[in-house]
Parts: structure tokens; sequence; C-alpha cells
């Protein structure tokens, strides 16, 4: 009996304009997201490729330790095809700082060249799922009993004593027979376009990942069809389910992720920008003075004489052409400013980890406010499966963060701050005196470095008492011939391949919150149709 409700209700769905409209929904809308996302990600990844290549060349292309600033560049998220979460709206790219930890990411986010076309590149395919899929459930599923009352059919099969949970049941196959079709060829049509791109290619465990995405819109589906079929034992017309079920479709999908928005917003408060710019600035002060009384006690000048030198805020010091007294006054001040530096680094971290916690509060107070709407409870599941959700942005904020951690302790393996490779590639045992330095640089009209400044002192002109230095230009005066390092022990950003089930221990409890509302739905759907009037 089972068998003769399913075939009847599938060939009545089948043969209706709303199948057809379903359908044509899925195949325009589908392609075009999967399309658009496809063209989102390869500039994506065009752009790192770019930004890539960028930091292997800066790193390489150093000859002292001071000016290496390892860059570490976020690939883009090939899942992103299927759902974007934030990923178009954070950085890819992470900067290596002595004096500050990796707080937020840089770089281009914005799919195109255009921002004012922003707006037409955010949509994807959990979007539209989350929307056509739920609507296409309701729409199949709103007049599953009030229409069958209102023609006679459903009094005509109660009368033949057909048990009422039989009834249900035959529904119930009717509609997933015809929703389970859409639903399949979204996700066959999604995976052969995506195996079609040359743009973009799936591993196994990111296959297996879209299964997931899969089992997930399936309960997704199945919750708003038990929603449709509890609204049609409830109402008396198909006109008054209809309604009834529109209103709370626009509720789940619209209405509620943006209330949850809007209210984390307004009443989780997040930390100032401004105020941790205050703090912030405070400590670089209270570091810097820090600094200076160091090198007070320890008899190093406060400011520095170099021949030809390049510096940064960040500990950088490149010099050349110095005495061997100068370059040891560089050498001992880095061992000095270095380790305050990084201690500061570690005091700057503690409010700038408290601004991170507070904005990641308010987005997780919003994502559970949306959990109220089965399309929140979706949308946080499908962005954790695909990867882009906040999660695995702290993530990979966090793995960059142990690489700093990792190439600190390769500087410091090598005791490197106390080392003349922090501010020199010119070799100790090439040093000279500051008196052989003007000896040679004035071509021996000067034998002293005080007899030249007795001499500088009486000229008015400088460019005078400069042209006297450069009458011979030394090896060693300017980067120009000095190798770059040799950076083939330094650590490298780790890649960490794609696992099935990697991150997804919070979209668990998501998935469970799904199904729980699912099997909650069908049993109120149960009891009502139990108690229906087929009359």
């Amino acid at each position: 009996m089972i068998g003769t409700i399913v075939r009847k209700d599938f060939l009545t769905n089948l043969l209706s304009a709303r199948f057809v409209i379903g359908f044509v929904l899925c195949l325009v809308l589908i392609p075009f997201s999967i399309l658009i996302n496809i063209s989102n990600y390869r500039d994506r990844a065009a752009q790192y490729r770019l930004d890539r290549d960028a930091a292997e060349r800066a790193a390489a292309e150093v000859r002292v330790f001071s000016r290496l600033k390892p860059e570490v560049v976020l690939p883009p998220e090939p899942l992103s095809v299927f759902g974007k979460g934030v990923s178009d709206q954070v950085g890819n790219r992470v900067k290596v700082w002595l004096g500050d930890k990796p707080f937020l990411a840089a770089g281009k986010t914005a799919a195109g060249d255009n921002p004012f076309l922003a707006s037409f590149f955010a949509v994807d395919f959990v979007d539209i799922a989350a929307i056509i899929f739920s609507l296409l459930a309701l729409i199949f599923s709103y007049d599953g009993f009030t229409r069958e009352k209102e023609d006679g059919t459903l009094k005509l099969q109660m009368s033949n004593a057909l048990p009422r949970s039989t009834a249900l049941a035959g529904k119930l196959l009717g509609i997933f027979a015809t929703l389970l079709p859409i639903l399949v060829f979204s996700f066959l049509l999604s995976a052969v376009l995506v195996l079609l791109s040359r743009d973009v290619a799936f591993s196994a465990g990111e296959w297996g990942r879209i299964a997931l995405l899969f089992g997930v819109s399936l309960v997704y589906l199945a919750v708003f069809v038990f929603i449709g079929l509890l609204v049609s034992t409830r109402s008396k017309s198909s006109v008054t389910s209809l309604v009834v079920c529109l209103l709370l479709w626009v509720i789940f999908v619209f209405v509620v992720p943006v209330v949850a928005s809007n209210f984390a917003e307004s009443f989780v408060g997040a930390a100032s920008r401004d105020n941790l710019d205050r703090v912030l600035k405070d400590l670089n002060k209270e570091r810097d003075d820090k600094i200076r009384e160091a090198f007070k006690a320890r008899g190093l000048p406060e400011g520095f004489s170099c021949w030809w030198c390049s510096s940064n805020p960040d500990g950088v010091m490149e010099v050349y052409g110095s005495s061997r007294e100068e370059f040891d006054v560089f050498r001992r001040k880095a061992m000095t400013s270095e380790p305050i530096r990084l201690d500061y680094a570690d005091r700057r971290w503690v409010p700038q980890k408290a601004y991170l916690d507070s904005l990641a509060r308010q987005a997780g107070a919003a994502e559970r406010l949306s959990f109220a709407s089965p399309t929140g409870v979706f949308r946080a599941i499908a962005s954790a499966i695909c990867r882009t959700d906040l999660a695995a942005h702290r993530r990979l904020m966090d793995r960059a963060r142990q690489y700093r951690e990792t190439f600190i302790g390769w500087l410091k393996g090598m005791d490197i701050f106390a080392s003349f490779a922090w501010v020199t590639p010119t070799d100790p045992a090439a040093f000279l005196t500051d008196d052989q330095l003007v000896e040679k640089r004035t071509a021996g009209e000067f034998k002293t470095a005080r007899e030249y400044e007795a001499w500088a002192a009486k000229q008015a002109d400088w460019t005078t008492r400069w042209g006297a230095l450069n009458k011979v230009k030394l090896p060693g005066d300017s980067p120009e011939g000095f190798p770059f390092l040799d950076l083939s022990g330094m650590p490298r950003f780790p890649d960490r391949p794609v696992t099935l089930l990697a991150g997804l221990g919070r979209s668990a409890v998501g998935a469970g919150l799904l199904l729980v509302e699912a099997v909650f739905l069908f049993y109120l759907a149960f009891i009502a149709f139990i108690r229906f009037d087929v009359r």
C-alpha cells in the first residue's frame, strides 16, 4: 500500500508545474553560483601565487638577519567554490615580525577588481541551497494533506481502514522521491562543473566533505518537509497552509539570521579598536623607553653613526662601511634591544588577543542566535565543512603564530642577536679601525680619525668635509657585492593535508541539532496527523 501512495504522489508531483519550476531554478542557479565561485577562486589563486612568489623573493633577497621577516601567504580554500563563508572578508597574508605576533591577516579579499561589483559576487552554492531547497521542501509539502482532504481523496483512503502511519509514511516517501532527484542533480551538476574546470581541483578528502555536505543538505531538506506537513495537518485549507509556510520560510531563511546578527552587534559587546590602538601605542612607548634605559645602563649610545645603514622600527639595522668599533656597538645594541622587543610582543598580544576574542564572541553569539532557524544551523555546518568559517580562519592564524615561535626559536638557536650577521654581512676579519678607515678613504691625507675630525671642525662647507672621505671607495662600503643569506635551514610554514573530519567538532554539534529538529518535527507531524480530521 505504501508503494502505491508513493508512486501516486511521485507521479503527481513530477507532472506538476512546481516540479518543473523547481528543477529549472536549480538548473539555472546552481551552475551560475558554481561558475561564479570558480572564477572567484581562480582570481584568488592567481593572487595567492603572486603574493607567494613576492614573499619568497623578499625573503631570499636579504643580506642580514635583522631584515629577514618571512611572510606567510595563505592559499585559498578550494571548497570555497561551494561555500565562501568568511573567506572573502579576511586577508591571506601574515607578516612575521619580532615586535608583534600575527594579529589580523592582510591582503586582497574581494572577488574581482571592481569594488562596486562586490555585491554581484555574494552568492554561493550553500546560500542557494539554503534558500531554494527549503522553499521547494515547503512547496511540495504544504498541501500534503489539505489538498487530498479538499478533493475527498484522503477521506476515501481512511475509509478503507488504511493505517494513518502508513498514509503518512507513503506521503513522506512520495515527497522525498520527488525532491531527492533535484538534490542529487544539483550536487552532481556542481561536481561535473568542478571536474571540468581547470582552475580548481579537489582532493579525496575534499570530495568526502562534499559528500558530508550532501548528507547535511538532505537532513535540512527533511526539516522543511516536516514543517510543511506539520502546517498542512494544522490547517483547514491549502491556501492557509501555503501562507503560513511562506511566512515561516521568510522568518527562518531571512529574518532570523539578520536579527541574530543585529542583536549580537547591539547587545554583545566587542572591544574598541581605538582603545586597543591606544593601549598598543602606550606599550610601544614603554618598550622604547625600556630599550633606551638598557642602552644607557650598558654605556651604549641612543643614536647611531654609520657610513651606510638602513633601519625600520622592528629591529632592522643593516650596516656597511663602518669601523670595528661601530659594528660592535650595533651588535651590542641588538643583543640588548631584541630580547626586550620579543618580550613586549608577548605583552602586546594580551590586549590583541582580548580584542580578537571579543570579536569572536560577538560572531559566535550571532551564530548561536541564528540557530533558532534551521537555515542558520545549516549555513554554520556548511561553512565548517567547506573550511571557510571563522573557526577555520582562527586555526590558520594560530598556525601562523606557531610558525613565528618556530622561526624565533631558530634565530635564538643560532644566537643570532649576538652575532655581527644580525647587522652586516661583512666578515669580522675584514673590519677596520676608525683610523684605518680614515687613512684609506682620504688616500693617506689623514692618518687618524682625530686628525680628520680636527680638520673637519674648521670647514664650514659640509660637502668639503664629506668629499675628503670619498676620495677612495672601499670594498664593503655598500650592499653591492655581498651575497644574499643562505636560508636553506630556515623553517618553513608547514602545509597540512586535507582530512575528512578535521575541524568538524563544532559542526557535529550543529548537525546533531539539525537532526534533533528533524526528528522532533517529524514526531509533531505524526501526532498532528493522527488527530487530523479527514472529513
